[in-house]
């Protein structure tokens, strides 16, 4: 793989919009996360923050409208995605079922329109997140909600503040459901293979008897990603800065730290995730297993109990969900029936 090909696909384009997107996720992703932290309300800050980062990342489209459009889809699929993981997925093998599921429906939806498949990817990531983290505080909604509202305030402020032009939409969205519809592009194979990998993740994870084993499912939705088909080297950069973003949070945990410095810790490597995927691959993967560890720490620093050795619970699923999303990346691809040249990125 050349450096070109993946910059081409996650390049930012100056250093100005580099500026940009840092500032931008940091004023999303910092307010209710280290609001509600300070506040003493450490799961619904978690749950706010991770909802403004992922809704920021829905920020497809040339035209502020489109764009908006599809932040708005995605916030709905988080809320519907933690809220079907979370009340489908109490009961045995439950979990499974519903990660493969969500998982199903983003895979045959992953080659039909970038919008659309990064807002059913996003639905599958809380669904599995929602099979673990139950939440039962009574204001995660509102935090989930002020995660939203601090994500659209953020991109009005930053296309204010930055000028960002709008440019001519070339996306058509009637298309690109009707190509999700037909599975365009991605097929029965790769969806079947991401299904899978989601599912026996989460089950691998559990039957180990590691501790929160829904980052298995989490880590395999990420990793393994319709681009691959094109170049397994790129899922091996995703892979390799998971698993080394929970040796070095690791070693930064190891120095302690108060939830407030956990909250604000997260919220630094969150703002550098984008910028640092543009960078290179791994670095941005990196970044974000960083802010999902020291986000949840932060949890645990509130309630003032003591986290779980990393090399024994972090390291373990984390390593499971990239295996089986490497090998189903291999099961998609090998022997490819469709010459490489056709393939979309």
């Amino acid at each position: 793989m050349t450096a070109a090909w993946y910059r081409d696909l996650y390049k930012i384009g100056s250093a100005r919009g580099a500026a940009a997107v840092v500032l931008r996720v940091a004023f999303a992703v910092g307010i209710p996360l280290i609001g509600g932290v300070y506040l003493g309300h450490p799961r619904a800050a978690v749950a706010g923050g991770a909802t403004a980062l992922f809704v920021t990342l829905s920020d497809i489209g040339q035209t502020p409208r489109v764009r908006l459009a599809t932040m708005v889809a995605g916030w709905a699929a988080i809320v519907a995605g933690a809220t079907l993981g979370h009340f489908l997925g109490d009961t045995p093998y439950s979990k499974e079922l519903v990660v493969l599921l969500c998982a199903l429906l983003a895979g045959w939806a992953s080659g039909s329109h970038p919008a659309l498949a990064a807002v059913t990817r996003f639905f599958a990531v809380a669904a599995a997140a929602g099979t673990g983290m139950q939440f039962g505080d009574a204001d995660v909604m509102l935090s989930v909600a002020l995660g939203g509202v601090t994500a659209f305030a953020s991109a009005f402020l930053v296309w204010s503040w930055f000028r960002i032009p709008s440019e001519e939409n070339l996306m058509d969205w009637r298309a690109g459901i009707r190509r999700a519809c037909r599975g365009t592009d991605a097929g029965v194979r790769f969806t079947a293979c991401y299904g899978a990998a989601a599912a026996v993740a989460l089950f691998a994870a559990s039957s180990l008897g590691v501790h929160d084993p829904f980052w298995a499912a989490l880590v395999a939705l990420m990793v393994m990603r319709r681009e691959g088909i094109a170049s397994l080297e790129l899922t091996i950069h995703y892979a390799a800065g998971t698993i080394l973003g929970v040796l070095v949070g690791a070693a930064i945990l190891t120095l302690g730290g108060s939830a407030i410095t956990l909250a604000v810790l997260a919220t630094l490597v969150a703002a550098l995730a984008r910028v640092g995927t543009a960078i290179y691959p791994a670095l941005g993967f990196m970044a974000f297993t960083m802010f999902l560890l020291f986000a949840t720490h932060a949890i645990l620093a509130s309630d003032g109990g003591s986290a779980p050795h990393l090399l024994q619970t972090r390291l373990y699923d984390v390593t499971v969900g990239c295996i089986i999303a490497l090998v189903g990346t291999l099961a998609a691809t090998y022997p490819r029936f469709t010459p490489p040249q056709r393939l979309k990125t």
